[in-house]
């Protein structure tokens, strides 16, 4: 990812008045197809990932109070679903029929900045960045092509009933890798037995995001820059191996199944540790769950001397395809929906402990209480992939690679090198 040019030159570059510019030719371009209701309105097509009744809700009532404020637009909203919103997305774009304003995943944006598909909104950055966070994965080539609306992270998170039973300070939680691996074996190893931590199965678009905290704690990294081939795989460097021998290891204190299988044995007090997101947060208090005490910590770091504590940053963003036929009504929505009520009201229907919104992370609802206190703690040490148009075909390499390590099919070096090969392979393919 190019990172040379700064906000400044970003702005200097392309002004508001560019965007709108821009925004202006992308309409002219997408050529008026007539797209209003009988009442004259003209129609924003909006498309978003957001199904739960409670969240759905919540954006709806900021969507009716945008139609309000602009009379004159009428938003129609398509729900995505992850399993098979990206195809979708893709077969709009090769159709010609994407929509005005689409929420994207953050490690889809380089896919769909590159050949051109989204419109660069550089100034909207430029605007937005002092007041906002959550801008790297949207930032692609020096340019921004979305703008962030929802951010997540992942925390470790501790049942403390179990570790006063284990012999454990469940205010004193593992501070290094090798208490993580110890104090996980004291509740592998007591009786009654306890899984000392939770791995991740092979689960397509997880088991990647439980293994990259401990790639990037050890100062690993998936690509690093090469002056003449270009982006190269890291993964062999003795970094990634360490941390992938390390997350193999813990499989003998612990137990690997699906995320949701976690979540629920975490709940049930069958696993002391468990990486996991503010989602769980959520379910445990609408559970209320007798005689059940927990906490959540920032992640344990290899050594006392060395690495980090560095956890996987998410999120949804806001972009404006190129050819959408409604982009001056598309960017109205994406700041309306931006604005910090509403970056709140999110926060509270979804139980998101990150938001995007500076401001309103300084509201006692996040500050205030425990858990979610340590949620915006992490994420200031969170990471996003790589920003790469070939990041779902990466991605997948790398979740086989983690695979082979942990069924033992592969010694983890061999694991990685043979992924680096894959990766490489996708890279140079171009």
């Amino acid at each position: 990812m190019d990172t040379t040019k700064s906000p400044a030159s970003i702005f200097l570059r392309l002004t508001v008045l560019g965007l709108i510019a821009v925004l202006l030719a992308c309409g002219g371009c997408g050529g008026g197809d007539g797209r209003q209701t009988e009442d004259g309105r003209t129609i924003v097509r909006f498309w978003q990932f957001w199904t739960d009744p409670k969240v759905k809700d919540v954006i709806i009532k900021a969507v009716e109070e945008f139609e309000t404020e602009n009379p004159e637009y009428k938003v129609e909203i398509t729900d995505l679903t992850w399993d098979d919103g990206h195809q979708k997305i893709v077969a709009a774009f090769a159709g010609n029929e994407a929509p005005d304003l689409l929420e994207l995943g953050s490690d889809w944006i380089a896919e769909f900045a590159a050949p051109g598909a989204l419109t660069d909104l550089s100034s909207e950055y430029a605007r937005l960045q002092p007041e906002y966070i959550g801008w790297p994965p949207s930032i692609y080539r020096g340019s921004c092509w979305a703008l962030p609306w929802y951010l997540s992270t992942r925390v470790l998170y501790q049942n403390d009933v179990i570790a006063e039973v284990v012999g454990l300070r469940p205010n004193r939680p593992p501070a290094t890798w090798g208490e993580l691996k110890l104090w996980s074996r004291f509740a592998n190893r007591h009786e009654p037995q306890f899984y000392g931590y939770g791995i991740n199965a092979a689960e397509r678009h997880r088991l990647y995001k439980a293994f990259l905290p401990y790639l990037w704690s050890n100062e690993g990294d998936i690509l690093e820059p090469d002056s003449i081939l270009g982006d190269q795989c890291s993964l062999v460097m003795p970094e990634a191996i360490e941390a992938l021998e390390f997350f193999v290891d813990l499989k003998q204190f612990g137990i690997v199944e699906k995320q949701a299988v976690l979540d629920n044995m975490f709940m049930s007090g069958e696993l002391l540790y468990h990486l996991s997101g503010d989602w769980l947060y959520r379910r445990i208090d609408e559970a209320d769950i007798a005689d059940f005490r927990y906490s959540v910590h920032m992640l344990p770091q290899p050594s006392v001397d060395r690495g980090a504590s560095v956890s996987f940053a998410g999120g949804e963003y806001l972009a404006i395809p190129r050819a959408a036929r409604e982009p001056l009504g598309a960017i109205k929505l994406a700041r309306h929906l931006l604005k910090p009520k509403h970056v709140f009201n999110l926060c509270i229907a979804t139980g998101c402990a990150t938001p995007v919104h500076i401001e309103t992370g300084n509201n006692p609802y996040f500050y205030e209480h425990d858990v979610r206190r340590v949620f915006m703690q992490q994420m200031l040490h969170a990471q996003s992939p790589p920003v790469h148009p070939d990041w779902v075909d990466i991605e997948k390499e790398l979740e086989w690679g983690i695979e082979q390590a942990l069924y033992e099919k592969l010694d983890p070096p061999s694991a990685m090198a043979e992924t680096c090969d894959r990766i490489n392979d996708i890279i140079t393919k171009k």
